[in-house]
């Protein structure tokens, strides 16, 4: 099998930190070499960890560096992953909409959508907490970098297993179900509901690129990101999406996460979720 040398993971790293802002030490180095090897066991194009690298140095394009993206990252969700960050949001922020006026602006970026779970959560909660919200101007943002996560999102169909954890009421109302057939085997999926799907706008975003939104938001949910991330750029990640948060807007970050010791000028009103 072919090794993942020192040299090699080092210049991994610096693609990784350079491009994306991925902090890769030393403890990644076995996981990259296991997916190298997963990639390289199927391609009819590259014959070594060494021949792939030589290939992104000299003429890889940024599709390539995509499909790079791709194979260092990884994308773990679930529907209502979390479900007190979203009981937060029924008792202290939709209550706060119930009386709005007709027409209100009212934004929400899922600021890592992977593969649209969290997005199309968000757009069934909202939808289960407020029965009036089509008198809303009421939008989800969901971006993502990797081109697997985001072809998902946008398709927004789901294996039967995805939905088992979900109340019968819930997926009654907003999944349908598909039937794919491949070769002799016929598979049960769901995809979201159009009245869910149309509250959501998919889009490709590299964090670390300047971004093309203005904001402001009323909640960002920035979960399971910035484990990734070494402390100074999740300290200007983070004043970077306050910018854009209205006072009193929400940042959710993963319960595993936190903000501590991080100058960002946001407060804590439970674990996970800070305040402007």
């Amino acid at each position: 099998m072919d090794t993942l040398s020192k040299r090699q993971f080092a210049e991994i790293a610096a693609i990784a930190r350079e491009r994306w802002g991925l902090d890769l030490t030393d403890k990644k180095q076995a996981l990259v070499q296991n997916r190298l090897a997963k990639m390289l066991a199927r391609s009819q194009t590259y014959e070594s960890i060494e021949h792939y690298l030589d290939h992104l140095r000299t003429s890889g394009t940024e599709e390539d560096m995509l499909v790079f993206f791709d194979i260092l990252s990884t994308n773990t969700t679930s529907f209502f992953r979390e479900k007190e960050h979203f009981d937060h949001l029924a008792e202290h922020f939709y209550p706060t909409l119930e009386s709005a006026p007709r027409g209100k602006r009212v934004r929400i970026w899922s600021a890592a959508c992977s593969n649209g779970s969290e997005p199309y959560t968000i757009g069934i909660h909202a939808r289960e907490c407020l029965p009036d919200l089509n008198n809303l101007d009421f939008k989800i943002l969901a971006t993502d970098l990797s081109n697997k996560a985001l072809d998902a999102a946008r398709n927004a169909v789901y294996p039967e297993k995805a939905l088992d954890h979900l109340p019968r009421q819930i997926r009654a109302t907003y999944f349908e179900p598909r039937v794919m057939t491949r070769g002799d085997k016929s598979e049960s999926f769901y995809q979201v509901h159009p009245s869910v799907r149309s509250l959501v706008s998919v889009h490709q975003l590299n964090l670390m690129d300047p971004w093309p939104m203005k904001g402001p938001f009323d909640v960002i949910f920035l979960r399971n990101v910035m484990i990734y991330f070494d402390k100074q750029t999740r300290e200007q990640l983070v004043q970077r999406m306050r910018g854009l948060l209205r006072a009193g807007g929400l940042l959710i970050i993963g319960s595993a996460e936190t903000l501590s010791g991080l100058d960002v000028g946001l407060r804590m009103v439970r674990p996970a979720i800070y305040v402007k």
